[in-house]
């Protein structure tokens, strides 16, 4: 999924930027300072997190044409990937024309475009969201041992689809169903003390009469 929404980003920038630019994946250096500025945009993914928005629970059978379950598929879940977003020009102004084209292109709508998205994110059939991270970026400079320049934070909501659990248990050919006779009637095993028949013989199971019933009495009102 990372790799996709950096090809999904890389691409939306791509068509708007200006010839000769690149679009790198790499994170500010210290050695930027000194090196000869070329014209890029780069994009550091500094952070994952799990994103709630419309999660969903339970999950949904795959069933085929009889109604026969195939799969069980989990719901779709979102990741958050924040991007700390700058550009490198030879001129200060050129830096600031090319960061404001990548703002443009990234955060003109509330999703990326479909065209930008590769096929694993358009077979989930749910929207690439994007938006600014208000907290903006300057904490990381202090982390990235680097002064403070002109950048923002995108954050990148991506859907994910988890794969089906096709490890499914094989339905039931039939169903036994059977009844306890002895349930609630105070059973004894033959040679228990229960009955006996004249022969000092175990006359079968004996019945307690303080065992739970199935039954009760029910009155008739009549009177001998």
């Amino acid at each position: 999924m990372i790799a996709e929404v950096d090809e999904a980003l890389c691409r939306a920038l791509a068509r708007v930027l200006p010839k000769g630019t690149v679009v790198r994946l790499d994170p500010p250096k210290p050695t930027w300072q000194t090196e000869k500025p070329s014209q890029a945009i780069d994009l550091f993914l500094f952070n994952l997190a799990g994103d709630t928005r419309g999660a969903a629970s339970g999950w949904e059978d795959v069933r085929d044409s009889q109604g026969r379950v195939l799969s069980r598929q989990e719901p779709p879940r979102r990741y958050q990937l924040s991007y700390l977003v700058t550009a490198r020009a030879p001129q200060i102004a050129e830096e600031h024309e090319l960061l404001d084209t990548a703002l443009r292109a990234l955060t003109d709508s509330e999703q990326l475009p479909e065209s930008c998205l590769p096929e694993a994110l358009l077979e989930t059939g749910m929207p690439v969201l994007v938006d600014l991270d208000p907290a903006g970026p300057g904490h990381l400079w202090t982390s990235l041992g680097m002064p403070a320049r002109a950048a923002f934070v995108l954050t990148v909501s991506a859907p994910h689809r988890p794969k089906p659990d096709t490890e499914l248990a094989p339905p039931a050919d039939t169903i036994d169903l059977r009844a306890d006779l002895s349930f609630g009637r105070g059973v004894h095993a033959p040679g228990d003390a229960g009955e006996t028949n004249g022969d000092g013989a175990a006359a079968g199971p004996a019945v307690d009469p303080a065992a739970p019933k199935r039954w009760k009495r029910v009155g008739t009102g009549a009177r001998p």
